[in-house]
C-alpha cells in the first residue's frame, strides 16, 4: 500500500512539473499587441542610436518604454530580452559600459523577426 501510495505521488509531481513547464513554453513563439509594439518601438531606438543622436538618459528612457511594453506580453522571450536591453541602458546611464547592449538588442531583434527560440 505504501509502494502505491508512493508511486502516485511521484506521478503526481511529475504530471505538475510537466504542466508548469508547458505553461513557460506555451507562448514562446506568439508576438501579441504589446510584443509587436515593443519590437516596433526596439526598431526606433536602434535606428536613433546608428544615427547618432541618442544620450544615455534617452536610451534608458525609449528602452524603459519598450520592457514596460514587453511586460505586459504573453511572450517570456521578448520580456527576457526586454529586461536585458534595460539593463544594458540603465547601467549606461550610470556610467557604465553596457557592453552586451549592441548584442542584446541584436537578439531581441531577431527574437521579433521570429527567427530565435
Amino acid at each position: 500500500m505504501r509502494g502505491l501510495l508512493c508511486a502516485v505521488a511521484v506521478a503526481a509531481a511529475l504530471l505538475v512539473a510537466a504542466c508548469s513547464a508547458s505553461q513557460a513554453t506555451s507562448n514562446v513563439a506568439t508576438l501579441d499587441p504589446p510584443a509587436l509594439q515593443a519590437c516596433r518601438d526596439l526598431r526606433d531606438v536602434i535606428q536613433a542610436r546608428a544615427a547618432g543622436g541618442l544620450r544615455a538618459a534617452d536610451l534608458r528612457s525609449r528602452l524603459g518604454q519598450v520592457y514596460n511594453e514587453a511586460a505586459s506580453s504573453v511572450n517570456p522571450i521578448i520580456k527576457a530580452r526586454a529586461v536585458a536591453v534595460f539593463a544594458d541602458a540603465t547601467e549606461i546611464a550610470s556610467g557604465g559600459e553596457g557592453r552586451s547592449l549592441t548584442a542584446d538588442m541584436a537578439a531581441m531583434l531577431q527574437t521579433c523577426s521570429g527567427t530565435s527560440p
